[in-house]
């Protein structure tokens, strides 16, 4: 085929994805289609679909189906602003990771090589964020080698559509203009899917519509503290002279402003300043005037230091100095508390949230944690506990 019969069949693609996909179809009608020589298969550089006319030329119209909706959920998923200063290659997987499942989902299949989580691992979610985590952070051999394969293999065309090159060239960043531009285009398609009775994908509805609304932070303890209190001995609240013994014996009914044994760990990385570590420090201090508790403090930055235990008086609270770092890991405060097989009633994390996430966090910490945030960091935190916004 010429390079217009091979501009007419991808136009031909296109309008049945409109058919087939009135969403995501709507907002593909927008985007161009540009054939490129120098790209081995498909690619996006945020604006548009680059795609080489030899490439396309051997595929089937389903397998064009998928490469175009590949390439237009890059786009739509924000997939380069949201990269920031992340590995290319390892990012560019995790993003084909969460698109390529979703559109398994929905019946499409890529040619040979496209790449798919492995099932032998924990890929719980469709997020590139945590995937990004689970690949840069993984001890499995396996997954190594495909990595290290890939970023290798990058601009051989031997390797085709494995070849993590969509996300990976040398493109510039979208300016603020033009990912309004895109936000613009995906409020229009959801306007005309709603229209229609189409259902707008819940990926895209999360992404662009859903902004967590997470509590003020002593509402949300008291909330914590109503639905936690048992009407009598329970297992909820077991006896703690037992723990070390890993036995579980259930405790006495507890006062309803007893909040026992409280874990708290303050971040103390570069982006904290002595005044937010003052304020968190201040609102200590008011849990231990409103409540019988313990308090337990830990700073935190890409290690846990500065451990300070058994605080029981409001004062004492102001003598626990942290020792200031320039980075960020809160992986260091899980480790912590599994290597010290620490079990708290409660744990809280203050931060501002600037930190990459991490993988999944075990349920049972996931529910007795509240992570206090100095200000709303613009990102789900959901997936760490509850979550609140320091007064």
């Amino acid at each position: 085929m010429n390079i217009e019969e091979i501009k007419e069949r991808m136009e031909n693609v296109r309008a049945g994805i409109v058919l087939e996909q009135p969403f995501y179809g709507t907002v593909l009608a927008h985007i161009p289609l540009v054939p490129d020589e120098k790209c081995n298969t498909a690619a996006t550089d945020g604006r548009r679909i680059l795609y080489s006319p030899e490439y396309v030329g051997t595929l089937k119209a389903g397998e064009l189906k998928f490469i175009l909706l590949h390439e237009l959920l890059h786009i739509l998923l924000l997939h380069f602003p949201r990269r920031k200063d992340r590995d290319r290659t390892v990012w560019n997987i995790a993003a084909d990771y969460v698109i390529n499942t979703t559109l398994q989902e929905l019946g499409y299949y890529g040619p040979s090589g496209v790449l798919y989580p492995d099932n032998t691992m924990d890929w719980h979610e469709k997020n590139a964020e945590v995937y990004y985590a689970q690949l840069i952070n993984t001890e499995d051999e396996a997954i190594k080698k495909m990595i290290a394969r890939l970023k290798a293999a990058h601009g051989d065309p031997v390797y085709g559509w494995a070849v993590p090159s969509d996300l990976t060239g040398d493109y510039d960043d979208l300016t603020p203009e033009e990912e309004e531009e895109i936000r613009r285009l995906v409020k229009d398609a959801v306007n005309k899917a709603v229209i229609i009775g189409g259902k707008v994908p819940s990926l895209i509805s999360e992404l662009y519509f859903t902004r967590p609304k997470y509590l003020p932070w002593k509402k949300l303890l008291k909330d914590y503290l109503q639905e936690s209190e048992p009407d009598d001995s329970s297992y909820c609240r077991p006896e703690r002279k037992y723990l070390h013994m890993d036995m579980i014996v259930p405790g006495a009914d507890p006062d309803e402003n007893d909040l026992g044994e409280i874990w708290a760990f303050i971040d103390s990385s570069g982006s904290i300043s002595e005044e937010t570590t003052m304020e968190f420090l201040t609102q200590l201090r008011q849990i231990l005037s409103s409540y019988s508790c313990v308090f337990n403090i830990a700073y935190w930055d890409t290690t846990v230091n500065c451990i300070y235990k058994n605080i029981r008086r409001k004062d004492d609270l102001l003598k626990c100095k942290p020792r200031w770092s320039g980075g960020t890991d809160v992986k260091c405060v899980y480790d912590y508390i599994e290597n010290n097989r620490i079990q708290p009633y409660l744990m809280l994390i203050l931060t501002d949230g600037q930190f990459d996430d991490m993988e999944a966090v075990p349920k049972p910490l996931r529910k007795n944690t509240i992570m206090v945030l100095s200000e709303d960091c613009g990102r789900d935190m959901m997936g760490y506990g509850k979550v609140a916004i320091l007064e």
